[in-house]
């Protein structure tokens, strides 16, 4: 990803996130990947979508910027549209510290505004959780 262009981290003005989406255009058939690989944070963040942002969600462009809570700040991700036509979804869960977000997780239904690892469902069906105890049981 080009998120750091002019000696700056993902200002919009560099069009790093235009430039990255017509690269994936150009080299991934039919811009869908075969796997995407991610992981979910503490808060029910995926990829660098975070929690009540409008970015990267439902009706988005390929690549989008976003703003993370904590440093550093400027992000550049892939847009859940773009990650639910690839093929394969894998999620990786590790960690005590995960339990309550995967409990919750497998409770709700699809509310990516709240929690965008609630929006991940792969067109193709083919979504994989990988838990650990401790993620999983606490």
């Amino acid at each position: 990803m080009p998120v750091h262009l002019n000696q700056r981290l993902c200002v919009e003005e560099d069009r790093g996130a235009e430039l990255y989406a017509k690269e994936i255009t150009a080299l991934v058939a039919n811009a869908s990947f075969d796997l995407v690989l991610l992981g979910m944070g503490t808060d029910g963040h995926t990829a660098s979508l975070f929690p009540h942002s409008e970015n990267g969600l439902e009706g988005a462009q390929s690549v989008v910027l976003t703003e993370s809570p904590v440093k550093p700040h400027q992000r550049m991700s892939l847009s859940l549209p773009l990650i639910n036509r690839a093929g394969k979804v894998f999620v990786l869960v590790l960690g005590k510290g995960k339990h309550n977000i995967t409990s919750l997780i497998s409770r709700v239904g699809h509310e990516p505004r709240k929690w965008p690892i609630s929006g991940v469902s792969p067109g193709s069906g083919r979504l994989v959780w990988y838990v650990d105890y401790e993620a999983l049981l606490g």
